[in-house]
């Protein structure tokens, strides 16, 4: 009788469990959800905080300690990406890390300890912090049982170059030799592919600047070599390769071998379109050969000083601060070295105040030692010996640097030991609970039930985390470039909707003048008109040069394209009426909403020129699932069956043709012109 009641409660347990099993999926389901809404990066940050703050409060209802410290990961991860939130991020991953170390959950430690790194090391100024979490979670991966798999080691060689970055930023140049080493051999280890041979290439590229650094000559060549040789099977191959071949020639200038310094310039100056694709190394390459070619004792000073300016100004469009201090100290040895000491004393003063800003420490002995020599008696003497503490500091915190990094590392080591030796202890006191926990029967197959689930689940979040890892890498990498795009995008916004429109307004205005005089001043008159025209073309030609579009989707678009529709009917003295038939710009993607406001401008530009409109009316609407664009103003009009097109509307009609939709155009004399465009939506 006893054992059919344990059958019939057997029985009703097993299947109330099913039922708690298909609810508890159903929340896995929604968490997994709300995750990645937080992480879509087309919504703002308030909007993915919110979204992950959801996923971490039903993750916190599971009462599953995997799945709330990996709902918390989410939000910290965006919390890193604005610096205004890096304190709150710095809160939430110490309390993170004291609930991972309190359950032991070495995944969770490690993927929370580099999170700290990355914080401290993008913050600046708190590497001995950034070091030791770095460093901890380098131990937690090679130490966990995962680190072996091949998926595991390409993370665990990126974490290897951060610590070598942070090395090297603070001359410690022998142990980032030495870490980097360690990253390429683990990648040397990972299947090939063209993702892996890029980051390979990459970093036999940073070795061979450490190398540099170190002045091991033959050394460097032979990675910076190496770097090139891998490039070719990378999709950025034109990149790695222009960057190395830089190097290489910095490595002969150092050598002493100007030659081959320049035959590497000449050859890289081959292609006509290296300013478009890169600026900065455009830049870098003119302010080098004008140093080697001061250094050779090269007769053409006008050459020289000419290459030095354009560089310069390279820099300071571009607001390189780095390049900015480099080029401005060989500049002041060469004015100094042709006796021009005032331009020489301009240029090491500027050296000097961007070096010491910037905390690049060579620059700035570069230019306390050109102050020793500019400035006249005992006043050249103070910089001398502000030169020389400065060196000798440097050399001692060199050292100092190498000994800390070291005592970083044994005290990380002792600290886990110690660890270890607690999670053993622990180990002893969870199998004396296990024991104990055996004697109250159901209770314990309740629990061990539980177990599994969280088993699990925590296999499937330990893939997701370390792909999470290995993103968030490669995104700090390509910081690095992120704020020279963003300074040439503002640039070129500046030239074309700034000073561009105001040029235009002027002339126009200019030209509606009743301007009396003789024959010469209407001549000058009409001449400085057509100068203006001139300027106008040269701006709108270097705005095209210099322009991106990221910009216009951070902000709303409609607001976007009313704000330029109002300060363009000013300029064209028109009345505009925008319409918008139930089109939400909010669900249309980054790429065609950019499209649909260069169309835009081309065709208000095109108003303003020849239309001599009064009126503009731009339309958008939905039909058949595909989005409309009305362009029409009662212009002069023009002859649409006319061979000779203008730049405007081939650009409108190369714009249309990536968005994969049509457009046509009808004009009527004295009366109208009309832009119709047809997008998929």
């Amino acid at each position: 009788m006893h054992k059919q009641y344990l059958y019939i409660f057997l029985l009703f347990f097993v299947s109330n469990l099913g039922a708690q099993s298909n609810a508890f999926q159903k929340q896995l389901d929604s968490i997994q959800k709300l995750r990645k809404l937080s992480e879509n990066t087309k919504f703002d940050l308030e909007t993915r905080i919110t979204y992950a703050k959801q996923a971490i409060a039903l993750s916190k209802k599971t009462d599953v300690d995997s799945v709330f410290l990996r709902s918390i990961r989410s939000l910290t991860i965006i919390y890193l990406a604005d610096v205004k939130y890096f304190g709150t991020a710095k809160k939430t991953l110490h309390e993170n890390l004291k609930l991972a170390n309190k359950l032991n959950d070495s995944l969770s430690i490690l993927y929370i300890n580099y999170q700290l790194g990355h914080l401290y090391h993008i913050r600046g100024n708190e590497e001995d912090s950034a070091y030791y979490y770095y460093y901890n979670a380098l131990k937690y991966f090679k130490n966990a049982s995962f680190s072996k798999a091949a998926t595991h080691k390409i993370p665990q060689a990126l974490l290897y170059n951060n610590i070598a970055m942070l090395q090297k930023d603070n001359q410690d140049y022998i142990g980032s030799q030495t870490t980097l080493i360690q990253s390429i051999n683990l990648l040397l280890t990972v299947p090939e592919n063209k993702e892996t041979l890029g980051i390979l290439s990459t970093e036999y590229n940073s070795l061979g600047l450490t190398l540099l650094r170190l002045k091991e000559y033959d050394r460097a060549l032979n990675y910076f070599q190496k770097s090139i040789d891998i490039s070719k099977e990378t999709p950025d191959e034109h990149e790695k390769k222009l960057y190395a071949k830089i190097n290489i020639a910095e490595v002969y200038k150092q050598m002493g071998d100007h030659k081959k310094v320049f035959d590497i310039y000449d050859e890289l100056l081959e292609d006509p379109d290296l300013f478009k694709k890169d600026p900065s190394s455009y830049g870098i390459i003119l302010s080098n050969i004008a140093y080697t070619m001061f250094l050779s004792k090269d007769k053409k000073i006008a050459t020289i000083d000419s290459l030095f300016n354009k560089a310069h100004n390279i820099f300071e469009d571009l607001q390189l601060p780095y390049e900015l201090s480099a080029s401005s100290n060989d500049m002041s040895e060469f004015y100094y070295t042709i006796n021009i000491k005032e331009k020489a004393l301009f240029y090491a003063e500027k050296a000097h105040e961007i070096g010491k800003r910037g905390r690049f420490y060579e620059e700035e002995l570069r230019a306390l030692k050109q102050f020793s020599r500019l400035k006249e008696g005992d006043e050249g003497k103070v910089y001398l010996y502000k030169y020389i503490a400065l060196n000798d500091s440097l050399i001692a915190n060199e050292r100092a640097n190498r000994n800390k990094f070291a005592r970083i590392q044994f005290e990380t080591d002792e600290y886990i030991k110690e660890t270890e030796r607690l999670s053993t202890q622990n180990i002893l006191i969870s199998i004396i609970a296990v024991i104990i926990t055996l004697s109250l029967g159901l209770l314990y197959f309740i629990r061990l039930q539980k177990g599994k689930n969280q088993r699990l689940l925590f296999d499937k979040e330990q893939q997701e985390a370390n792909q999470e890892i290995y993103g968030l890498m490669l995104r700090q990498q390509a910081k690095l470039e992120e704020g020279r795009t963003q300074e040439r995008h503002r640039i070129a916004e500046d030239l074309h909707d700034g000073i561009l429109s105001q040029l235009l307004g002027t002339r126009m205005n200019m030209g509606f003048l009743d301007l009396k005089g003789d024959n010469d001043t209407i001549e000058d008159y009409h001449r400085f008109l057509n100068e203006i025209q001139k300027i106008e073309k040269e701006i709108r030609l270097l705005s095209h040069e210099l322009k991106g579009d990221e910009a216009l989707t951070k902000t709303n678009f409609e607001s976007i394209m009313d704000q330029y529709l109002k300060t363009q009917s000013l300029v064209g003295h028109f009345k505009y009426e925008l319409i918008n038939k139930g089109i939400l710009f909010d669900g249309i993607n980054d790429f065609t909403k950019v499209n649909i406001y260069r169309i835009l401008q081309e065709a208000i530009q095109n108003i303003i020129k020849h239309a001599k409109a009064h009126h503009v009316l731009i339309h958008f609407y939905l039909e058949a699932e595909r989005l409309n664009l009305v362009i029409e103003d009662d212009g002069v009009g023009f002859d649409v069956t006319s061979d000779k097109k203008g730049i405007g509307l081939k650009n409108i009609a190369s714009r249309v043709e990536k968005l994969k939709g049509s457009f046509k155009i009808e004009s009527i004399a004295n009366k109208k012109t009309l832009i119709h465009i047809i997008i998929p939506a």
